[in-house]
């Protein structure tokens, strides 16, 4: 069957089939065909799971649990690929069409015009029409030390203040930085961030101000290896998988593995870039991502960067619905935002005026 089908790109039919094997029984099904292959499809993945298992076990009797762990999860991450699943779409069906435009004309007029979510910032939302879409993957780029760390915070904080559930994966920061800076901003100049990281707040302030801020708010999640662990996709599933997020923040990829662990940086990155965008769109939510960048030829940082000077592997410009550079310039409280792709609209840009220490954000237009 193999062989005819390689030749005449057609399945043999079930005549010639009695007529070279006489002995073969063709069964009365009552399901599509997609049914029956699903149904191998689960046996061979029970099958071999219980395969690794067993070898897993055997192996924790000689080897150290760490590392059989690290073999368990690179073993699971290949059978993971006999999981996956792939969809049709007959673009002729025209009651599937209406239902499914109905249906995103329902989410948008619950949610502020947009069938995803918002990113708050003018410049931006008006050339990003479906929002921060369930199953986006959003790039943001930028030179180290130029900000975007800081503005991924106030597109957290814009996000939650719209009543979602944010996740951030910081991998540069402890939790508690992470949280001084988040609360700054919050606080729209009410605390500082020096001030917070030394401790030199008013308890009576701040538990005010708290209550009143968090009073029946939404969750508000930041995960930090602490510098001791690996971070894969499956670290970040599991999180996704307890908090349940509307929106995760990744900073950044450079500092995470892929499943796999690859070693070599490119492979790697290129692998991770498609296990963001998979766990993005079967959980059904954004996941925003930061990427470091390289210097171009002229080693000049006097603008944002270009998609083409995202470090390491070009796939992640591919997977990506959106990117954003964002660059502070030199000596100046001045941050470009620079929109650098993006499937859904035009491109566009702006100024921000900043007081980095009280995390305050004017955006401009000029």
């Amino acid at each position: 069957m193999k062989e005819y089908y390689l030749r005449h790109k057609a399945v043999p039919e079930v005549g010639l089939i009695e007529e070279r094997f006489g002995e073969v029984d063709f069964p009365t099904t009552t399901a599509p065909t997609a049914f029956y292959l699903d149904e191998q499809r689960e046996a061979f993945v029970d099958s071999r799971m219980q395969e690794i298992m067993i070898k897993a076990g055997a192996a924790l009797q000689q080897r150290a649990a760490a590392d059989v762990l690290q073999q368990l999860i690179t073993s699971l991450t290949r059978l993971g690929q006999h999981t996956f699943s792939v969809r049709d779409l007959n673009l002729t069906d025209i009651d599937a069409a209406s239902e499914h435009f109905e249906r995103l004309k329902e989410i948008a007029e619950s949610n502020d015009g947009v069938p995803g979510i918002a990113t708050g910032f003018d410049a931006i939302d008006s050339c990003y029409p479906t929002g921060m879409a369930p199953g986006h993957s959003i790039v943001l780029l930028g030179y180290t030390g130029r900000a975007k760390s800081m503005w991924s915070g106030l597109l957290a904080t814009n996000v939650w203040l719209q009543g979602k559930k944010v996740m951030v994966i910081s991998l540069e920061m402890s939790p508690e930085e992470y949280r001084e800076r988040i609360y700054a901003m919050m606080s729209e100049g009410q605390f500082k961030i020096s001030s917070l990281a030394r401790g030199e707040v008013d308890p009576d302030d701040f538990r005010t101000w708290a209550t009143k801020k968090f009073n029946e708010a939404n969750d508000f999640i930041v995960v930090s290896n602490q510098g001791s662990s690996t971070v894969t996709p499956l670290t970040i599933q599991a999180k996704i998988d307890t908090h349940r997020p509307d929106v995760v923040i990744l900073d950044y990829l450079q500092l995470m593995s892929d499943n796999g662990q690859t070693q070599a940086m490119t492979p790697r990155m290129m692998n991770l870039s498609r296990e963001i965008k998979l766990m993005a769109v079967s959980n059904g939510i954004p996941i925003i991502s930061i990427t470091a960048v390289t210097d171009d030829d002229n080693d000049k940082r006097d603008s944002p960067p270009r998609l083409d000077q995202i470090s390491w592997s070009s796939s992640i410009e591919y997977d990506a619905n959106l990117a954003i550079a964002v660059h502070r310039h030199d000596d100046t409280d001045v941050v470009e935002i620079a929109v650098r792709k993006n499937r859904h609209g035009p491109l566009a840009g702006c100024f921000f005026q900043v007081d980095f220490d009280s995390g305050l954000w004017v955006e401009r237009f000029d």
